[in-house]
């Protein structure tokens, strides 16, 4: 997740399709407009936070008020399928992590087939937290943590309580994602090397002095991966960097909505500069595969 306090630096130029109108030669040798070419992409996110039964919290002007608006917005903006935590859940004390979690399990029974469920803990309660990583996994078939971040539940990724819980989550073979700046992301790559983690945000606080270096970390350990959420992904070029570096495998569609709107990052990986089959692993066959690997399927 991802609030950015900055975004008065972007300014965004809003092209015409109409006066754009850019074709491309398909496949077959037939030309095909880039919106053409979209309509025919599967969509499926990684990165979903959901109104819980209180209603929206982190929208500075909130829009979409429960799981339906969420829902609704979701498939206007053109996201088939996803992987959702419940904004409640990261209220900290395990009443409400516990309650947050088991209203994404709702949503995901009234809704099967659309979204997979995330568990979100707080480690500094270690015994509840083990507890329900168990339970979420076993219970609720659960495979994903997170995301998790650390200054929305204030704990240090080098405290004991957290080097407990990855090492539960490894046991349980289970994904997690994580919200981290430059250095923690350096420690946990060191601390964690057998861990599968998706880090969300291809940027940081930092965005351009950490951005790559980031990528570099992703690229470094095939148990790890990138989700296009957050700073950076609308800086023409950085996609292209991480398809280059990290390989078109291990990059997954995420969009950090219901913060953010996924049609920004939907739009950059579109216009993107990479191939046809690159643009599809990312919008939904490398977490296809992702979650294959752990029994799990959409």
């Amino acid at each position: 997740m991802n609030y950015d306090k900055h975004s008065g630096r972007r300014r965004f130029l809003g092209l015409s399709a109409a006066g754009v109108g850019s074709v491309f030669l398909g496949a077959e040798g037939k030309y095909c407009t880039n919106s053409q070419r979209k309509n025919n992409r599967e969509v499926f996110d990684c990165h979903l936070h959901c109104p819980s039964s209180q209603g929206e919290k982190w929208q500075w002007y909130k829009v979409t008020h429960t799981f339906d608006d969420f829902a609704r917005y979701l498939e206007k903006a053109g996201v088939h399928k996803g992987i959702i935590n419940c904004q409640r859940s990261y209220n900290a004390l395990p009443e409400e992590f516990i309650a947050g979690n088991r209203e994404v399990a709702d949503f995901m029974n009234r809704n099967k087939g659309k979204f997979l469920g995330a568990c979100v803990v707080n480690p500094l309660f270690l015994e509840e937290a083990l507890r329900e990583l168990e339970y979420c996994q076993k219970e609720l078939g659960f495979v994903w943590v997170g995301e998790l971040c650390n200054y929305m539940i204030p704990f240090d990724y080098k405290a004991k309580e957290f080097e407990e819980l990855m090492n539960h989550v490894t046991k349980l073979k289970m994904i997690i994602a994580l919200h981290t700046e430059g250095e923690e992301m350096d420690y946990i790559s060191m601390k964690f090397p057998e861990a599968t983690i998706v880090f969300a945000n291809f940027g940081d606080d930092h965005e351009y002095q950490d951005i790559f270096r980031r990528i570099q970390i992703v690229a470094s350990n095939p148990n790890f991966y990138l989700d296009t959420s957050g700073y950076g992904h609308d800086r023409v070029g950085i996609l292209e960097y991480a398809v280059k570096t990290i390989g078109p495998d291990r990059i997954l569609f995420g969009s950090d909505f219901s913060i953010n709107d996924p049609s920004t990052v939907l739009a950059r990986i579109n216009n993107a500069l990479i191939s046809e089959d690159d643009k599809q692993k990312i919008l939904s066959l490398n977490l296809k595969a992702l979650l294959s690997r752990f029994g799990k399927s959409f």
